[in-house]
């Protein structure tokens, strides 16, 4: 047999049902009982209206605590969508790096090796040399070419995107090579991010959780070393200094490569900002002040790793990404 309730009470029931006439009769009745044995636990049982509405609230206050609310639409960038952003901007700041310290390093000259290092008079490409020479005059508009075309996928979508994209990476590449032995040495590590940028995302997108395999990460990991240790090599040829300046640097990098298949960030994040710190090294050991060191061998070494760290941590981000968005279904 229920408790007898005080008319404010009454009322107070009466008001909210009213409230809540938006609810079904099965719903509207479980609000209105649980709301009576809450009434019946207050001191008086109700029986004064301000209290009432004190302890308990406004009827309309308590109704809109069960107003049904439509389920909002999840706004998310498309997978494509991140992918490209997170690959760009990086690579739009490492090509910008790049190519002021192309243009505005002082002694220019002083940034390669006094020796040859790419295609030599004679070669049995013919004219590869005088190729070579036509590449290093105009390496201060082709270092701008991956700053642009860096940025192209994040205004052109679709096929335009994927076509910008694939443009700059074979520019890219075509004055990294042909002009291997003036400054288009410095394009390498520029090239294999805008490759990445094309392949990327179309690998990536194979399914929602896709991210790269075990073989992946050790051929980088693999590759990176493979860099490092050329470099280390070619840099120690007549420099000047002390080689535990070049090979301590070196050591610290390839203990990072080895870090990449394990999937760490933080070992991601440690190779990123080691490379760069090898390339501002590089940069200092260059100037006449210093050592005047070949820049080439560090910005190699320091790129490099900037790039396969940045790939590595962007894989990352990916799988997260992919994880918390089907944590939400």
């Amino acid at each position: 047999m229920k408790s007898f309730l005080p008319r404010a009470a009454r009322n107070y029931l009466e008001q909210l049902r009213r409230e809540l006439s938006f609810l079904t009769e099965e719903e509207r009745a479980a609000v209105l009982e649980q709301t009576r044995a809450q009434i019946l636990n207050l001191p008086g049982k109700g029986r004064r209206k301000a209290d009432l509405l004190r302890l308990m609230g406004e009827p309309q206050a308590v109704a809109a605590g069960f107003s049904r609310t439509e389920p909002q639409e999840l706004k998310v960038s498309s997978g494509r969508q991140f992918l490209t952003r997170i690959l760009a901007w990086p690579i739009f700041a490492l090509s910008l790096l790049t190519a002021a310290m192309i243009i505005f390093s002082p002694g220019s000259m002083t940034l390669l090796p006094e020796r040859p290092i790419g295609l030599a008079e004679g070669s049995w490409l013919g004219s590869a040399s005088e190729l070579e020479q036509v590449i290093g005059s105009y390496i201060l508009l082709i270092a701008m070419i991956p700053v642009v075309f860096s940025l192209l996928p994040l205004v052109l979508r679709g096929a335009a995107g994927f076509i910008a994209a694939l443009l700059g990476a074979l520019a890219t590449s075509a004055a990294a090579v042909l002009g291997f032995n003036s400054l288009g040495a410095f394009l390498i590590p520029l090239a294999v991010l805008l490759w990445a940028q094309v392949f990327t995302p179309l690998l990536m997108m194979r399914g929602s959780m896709a991210r790269p395999g075990p073989g992946w990460l050790v051929a980088a990991a693999l590759g990176l070393l493979a860099s490092v240790a050329a470099a280390t090599w070619q840099g120690l040829q007549g420099f000047a200094g002390e080689p535990w300046l070049v090979l301590a640097p070196a050591c610290v990098l390839g203990i990072l490569a080895l870090l990449l298949p394990m999937r760490w960030r933080w070992a991601n994040i440690a190779l990123i900002a080691a490379g760069l710190l090898v390339m501002a090294a590089g940069c200092a050991a260059s100037l006449p002040s210093m050592y005047q060191a070949p820049l080439v061998w560090p910005w190699l070494a320091g790129a490099m790793s900037f790039a396969v760290g940045h790939l590595a941590l962007a894989a990352g981000m990916w799988h997260e990404r992919a994880r918390n968005l089907l944590a939400l279904l």
